[in-house]
């Protein structure tokens, strides 16, 4: 059975269609088309990420892509079985454990970057669908139609914009930052700069340092820039996040 998702979501200029199975009604395949200039960008650049991403991963992502003509491409993804979406619309503190596995994950599949100032990016990491999980603790990373890799990108940045992400909406949840919160994300920023993956920039006000990054590349994303949720946080809460970073350590 198969149905659509999405078309032209968040300005994408790509159509989503999805394949469940018959017998259970679980997703199986994900179809993606587009015959725009930007669209068959996002498709191209999806290949690129998953087979990136493959040569790093013992997980791999089953996908094809087919190019019926200079202004129509299709690219087909698997979904792989036993991964799974959490439920993201938890508190912070109860996610830590699956940000913690994401940032492993990324050390994993970054490990040849350590010790460089620039690295590929996803672009899009997020708990709401794009990180996923099995119940052996595994993390798969899908969604890579932002994949960029010959442009200067601050290693880290991934991790930072899904950290920022969830304390954004926990902003929406509760209106405040809790000191525990900003204690776990001054946490991870320093496990990996230990690792050796998170650029010099990032050292001091990192909230603002890559908002300011991502407003200043816009073109990154295609047009999609506005659906990133680290671009909603306000100017009080990234004062109050850098301000953590600065008084934790010191």
């Amino acid at each position: 059975m198969k149905y659509i998702k999405g078309v032209h979501r968040h300005g994408s200029e790509t159509f989503t269609i999805i394949s469940k199975d018959k017998k259970n009604s679980n997703l199986n395949k994900i179809y993606k088309s587009a015959s725009t200039i930007n669209g068959i960008k996002s498709i191209i650049s999806e290949f690129n990420g998953i087979t990136w991403y493959n040569e790093r991963n013992q997980n791999n992502v089953v996908y094809e892509l087919k190019k019926y003509s200079d202004y129509y491409y299709k690219i087909m993804i698997n979904l792989n079985k036993h991964f799974y979406n959490i439920n993201s619309n938890m508190k912070y503190l109860m996610l830590e454990k699956y940000l913690d596995l994401t940032i492993s994950h990324y050390a994993h599949i970054w490990h040849d970057y350590k010790g460089h100032e620039f690295a590929p990016l996803h672009g899009d990491l997020s708990l709401v669908g794009n990180v996923m999980f099995n119940y052996n603790d595994e993390v798969l990373f899908v969604d890579w139609e932002h994949f960029q890799k010959d442009k200067n990108i601050p290693i880290g940045l991934d991790i930072i914009m899904i950290l920022l992400e969830n304390i954004w909406y926990e902003t929406r949840r509760s209106n405040r930052i809790d000191s525990s919160v900003l204690r776990h994300f001054v946490n991870s920023l320093n496990s990996l700069n230990n690792l050796k993956l998170l650029s010099p920039l990032f050292l001091d006000n990192p909230a603002y340092n890559s908002v300011n990054f991502i407003q200043s590349n816009i073109d990154i994303w295609n047009g999609q820039h506005n659906k990133l949720p680290i671009l909603r946080l306000s100017k009080k809460d990234i004062f109050e996040i850098d301000n953590a970073v600065s008084q934790l350590n010191n």
